[in-house]
């Protein structure tokens, strides 16, 4: 015996209603991540990240500062051990397609600076995700990766700090100038005080880092920079990009510093004993002087 018209509408609602319930408790479950409470409830927390490329890298974000650390470990994934490599204590990890870490960092970048004129860069963006979630290649939940997303879309390359291995001694860096070995390190040791630079120029146009040099000190005179030139000089080899190098860890500085002068790259973060400023400026080819 069929059940009467009422009775079928009386079963549907009920369906219905059970329905919602479950995705309600999945929504409530997915958002009670700790990742997703980093990101909403308790932004004082940082969310971490492992990107399983070679070598291995650990995004660290701090939703407070929106600032990103990026540490590239000398480490290189091993696929047929992946077990070894996963975070422990359900920590967030997320495998790209190509191992190549420089590959993937620079796509990152892409992405995240043209984005807001190629909105195709989101539905490529998503469609990785769900790849990667369906390959067992991520464990960031669908409210995880939405609420990661929306803080991504506030940032770009210059808020990312890039923290690379320390380099082997007995291997020395033909790129870098040599730094002096200095034992007065008291205007480093002051607080509160202007951000110290040096310039160099990598960009074959004569005269470009004295002209920033005295941009710089102009902003300063004005108090729009707190930023003191310590010295400025040539680059030993050519450079296509621009690109910033900070010793000091005070990334709210050298971002506001970056943008004023039109560096929108990553920022390498670098620790030095020997370093006589906070921050290196290295002008490439692709610079612009600030109008």
């Amino acid at each position: 015996m069929e059940p009467s018209y009422k009775a079928r509408k009386i079963i549907e609602r009920c369906l219905l209603w059970l329905l919602l319930g479950l995705l309600l408790w999945a929504g409530a479950a997915q958002f009670s991540s700790p990742v997703a409470k980093a990101l909403t409830q308790s932004p004082q927390k940082e969310v971490r990240l492992t990107v399983l490329t070679a070598p291995i890298m650990q995004f660290v974000y701090n939703p407070v500062s929106q600032k990103a650390v990026v540490t590239v470990s000398k480490e290189k994934y091993n696929p047929q051990k992946r077990e070894k490599y996963l975070p422990a204590q359900n920590g967030r990890f997320f495998i790209p397609q190509t191992a190549d870490r420089e590959k993937f960092w620079n796509h990152f970048k892409d992405v995240l600076s043209s984005w807001r004129y190629n909105p195709l860069w989101v539905v490529h963006t998503v469609w990785s995700y769900i790849t990667a979630w369906h390959d067992r290649r991520t464990n960031l939940t669908p409210a995880e990766f939405l609420l990661l997303s929306m803080e991504l879309s506030k940032l770009d390359p210059a808020d990312f700090a890039v923290r690379l291995p320390a380099a082997s001694k007995k291997k020395t860096s033909v790129a870098a100038p040599q730094e002096p070995v200095i034992e007065d390190m008291a205007p480093l040791a002051v607080k509160d005080r202007p951000i110290v630079v040096e310039i160099f120029n990598a960009s074959g146009k004569r005269g470009l880092a004295l002209a920033l040099t005295q941009y710089l000190r102009e902003q300063n005179e004005k108090e729009l920079l707190r930023v003191d030139v310590l010295q400025y000089d040539n680059y030993p080899s050519p450079q296509e990009e621009s690109f910033i190098v900070d010793y000091s860890g005070r990334l709210v500085q050298v971002k506001q510093l970056s943008r004023a002068i039109g560096i929108n790259s990553e920022i390498k973060s670098e620790t030095s004993p020997n370093a006589i400023c906070d921050t290196r400026i290295v002008l490439g080819k692709d610079f612009e002087m600030p109008l």
